[in-house]
C-alpha cells in the first residue's frame, strides 16, 4: 500500500509575497509528508508547497496518517527520524516523496519508507536518492557552472 501523492490544487507558496501568486514554470513545486522546509514548519500547512528555485532543506514528517475513502483502511506510518534532504530545486520541476508501508508494528502504528522523484515539466523523473540515516546533513550540489561563450578567432599575426 503506498500513499497518493497530491498533484493538483493550488500549492501553499514559501516564498516571499506569496499574495503574489508565481506562475508555475517559475517555482519548483514539493509534494508529500513535508515536516520543515529550510527550518519552517510546514507540516499543517498542506501537502503541496511552492519555492523559489535553488537550494532547499527539506525535512519529511515523522509520522503521517492515511485514510483512503474507496476502501474502508486507515494508516499511521512512522518514518526513519531526520530525514533530510538538501534539493538544488529547479523552476518547473516537481519534487514528489511518497510513503509506501512495509507492514504493521501493531493495532494502528505501521513501518512505511518514502521514495522520491524529480520530475521535469514534461514529467520525466529522476530518482531522489535518500540520505543515509543518521549522517550529518547533505548540502546541495554546485550548480553546473554556465556555458563558456566561444573564444573569439584569434587574428592571424600581423608581419
Amino acid at each position: 500500500m503506498s500513499a497518493c501523492i497530491v498533484r493538483e490544487g493550488t500549492p501553499y507558496a514559501l516564498y516571499p509575497n506569496p499574495e503574489q501568486r508565481r506562475p508555475p514554470q517559475d517555482v519548483a513545486r514539493l509534494v508529500g509528508p513535508i515536516g520543515f522546509v529550510d527550518g519552517r514548519d510546514v507540516s499543517r500547512l498542506g501537502k503541496s508547497f511552492a519555492v523559489l528555485p535553488g537550494c532547499h532543506e527539506v525535512k519529511l514528517a515523522r509520522k503521517v496518517a492515511e485514510v483512503n475513502t474507496v476502501s474502508p483502511t486507515a494508516y499511521v506510518a512512522t518514518l526513519p527520524p531526520d530525514v533530510t534532504y538538501a534539493l538544488n530545486m529547479q523552476a518547473g520541476h516537481t519534487y514528489e516523496f511518497e510513503v509506501h508501508v512495509r507492514g504493521n508494528t501493531g493495532p494502528t502504528m505501521t513501518d512505511a519508507y518514502v521514495s522520491g522523484w524529480d520530475r521535469d515539466p514534461e514529467g520525466h523523473a529522476t530518482v531522489i536518492p535518500e540520505p543515509a540515516l543518521n549522517a550529518p546533513p547533505q548540502s546541495c550540489a554546485p550548480a553546473p557552472p554556465p556555458p563558456t561563450p566561444p573564444s573569439p578567432a584569434t587574428p592571424p599575426p600581423t608581419p
